[in-house]
Parts: structure tokens; C-alpha cells; sequence
């Protein structure tokens, strides 16, 4: 098993029994899990940026590891923000706020970049497997409309409340069918490892957004539930995307 699975399953083991142990102390949770989240998506943007600096902005997949460097780090910056507002100025659950406006954003720079990718592989995408992404895909964005997006419209209680509401989950759905398009393409290929892992990381951070919704939707979420382990989880199979991707030599 190479060195770095090896350090990732240690490290989500690691992750999950202190997010556990947290709860039982309300005085640690909130700051510090608050400050784990900046913490993992800088190490996440450090890594993407690595991936930049090793390939460069040029040739085809230069917009693809652009991209996804752009979105990490409007990630780390989102959660930074977060981090100051529940820590520094105490407000509770500071939903929504301008770390919010950043998280929305950071969507744009990475579909770019999937779409870049899917595009320059789009000759090599069997039918088969296309279809059965779309119709995954399509089934998630329709439970998403059916059980989250229509009650969030009904409950918020400003336009701007509802307008973050419901951008979530359309964009997570969207990034969900994008990276189940990903993870057909290289199920089983040559090159499959370091893009599966960042197929896999989008995917978890998709769902734990969902779930976040979800949770501040029916009143049981608060900072450091442990339903914000997937997105953590998703973090650690991005990083071993990246990690791999700098090896990789699919460019």
C-alpha cells in the first residue's frame, strides 16, 4: 500500500474519533472544528496549486487544474470567514454571510474545469457509461428538488435566505452529475487513480453541503455535527487526488 493511502486512512481515523470526542466537550467543539475546516482546504489549495506549478496554464488540462486550484481556494477563504464569525465575533451559524457569497462562487472555476476535462475526453466516454451517470445523476437532482429545494423555498424567511437555499443544492447537484461523469470515465482505466479520488472528494463535499442544508432545514444541525466528517472525509480523497495528479503523466 503506498505511503500516502496508508497516511489518509490514519488521518480520517484520526478525524473521526476527535470529532466524536468533541462532542462531549462544548467548549472545544465549536472553535475546533471550526478551524479544522480553513485548515483542510488550505492544505487542499496548497496541494491544487502544486499540481498548477508542476503542469503549468497551458495545454488542455491547464484550465482543469486551474480551476480546481481557483475553487479550493475560495473554499479556504469561505471557511476562514466562517471560522471568524462562530469564534472571533460569536455569531452562531452565520448563515447566510459573505463566506456563503464566496462558497457559491467557488462553484464557477471548478465545473469549468470538469467540463474542460470531460470535454477532452469526450471521444473516449463509452455511451453505456454516460447514460448511466446521466440517469444517477438525474434520479439525485430530482430527490434533491422533491425533498430539499421545495420546502427550503417554503420556510425561508427573507429572498436572500431563499436564494442561498436554493443555489445549493442545484449547484451541488450539479457538481454531483459532473463528477459521476468523471468517475465513469476512469472506472478502471489506465490513468484512473488521481482523478477517481477527486471524483470521489467532490462528490462527499456535495453531499455533506446537502446534508448541511438538510440539517439547518429541519433544526438538527449545529457546528461541529458530525455529519461535516463527509465533508472532511471528501477533503482527504482530494488531496490524494492531488497528491497522485502530480505524478500522473495524463498531460
Amino acid at each position: 500500500m503506498r505511503t500516502q493511502y496508508v497516511l489518509a486512512i490514519v488521518l480520517a481515523a484520526l478525524v473521526t474519533v476527535a470529532y466524536f470526542w468533541l462532542q462531549t466537550s462544548q467548549e472545544l467543539l465549536v472553535p475546533v472544528t471550526d478551524w479544522l475546516f480553513p485548515s483542510a482546504s488550505g492544505i487542499l489549495s496548497i496541494l491544487a496549486f502544486l499540481v498548477v506549478h508542476k503542469w503549468g496554464f497551458r495545454g488542455k488540462f491547464g484550465i482543469v487544474h486551474l480551476g480546481l486550484f481557483a475553487g479550493f481556494f475560495m473554499y479556504f477563504l469561505g471557511d476562514t470567514i466562517w471560522a471568524i464569525y462562530e469564534t472571533i465575533l460569536q455569531i452562531e451559524i452565520p448563515y447566510p454571510s459573505p463566506a456563503d457569497a464566496i462558497y457559491l462562487a467557488s462553484y464557477i472555476p471548478i465545473a469549468i474545469g470538469i467540463v474542460q476535462f470531460l470535454w477532452s475526453f469526450r471521444s473516449g466516454i463509452k455511451r453505456q457509461r454516460s447514460f448511466a451517470a446521466l440517469a444517477v445523476g438525474l434520479l439525485f437532482v430530482a430527490l434533491i428538488c422533491a425533498f430539499l429545494i421545495g420546502p427550503l423555498v417554503v420556510s425561508a424567511e427573507d429572498s436572500l435566505t431563499k436564494t442561498f437555499d436554493v443555489a445549493y443544492p442545484v449547484l451541488d447537484s450539479m457538481l454531483v452529475v459532473l463528477a459521476l461523469f468523471m468517475f465513469m470515465l476512469f472506472r478502471g482505466g489506465r490513468m484512473a487513480g488521481s482523478w477517481l479520488w477527486i471524483s470521489l472528494g467532490l462528490l462527499l463535499s456535495a453531499l455533506a453541503d446537502i446534508m448541511f442544508s438538510m440539517g439547518t432545514l429541519q433544526g438538527w444541525y449545529y457546528s461541529g455535527h458530525p455529519i461535516e466528517l463527509i465533508y472532511l472525509w471528501g477533503s482527504i480523497g482530494l488531496g490524494l487526488g492531488f497528491v497522485e495528479q502530480r505524478g500522473d503523466q495524463l498531460v
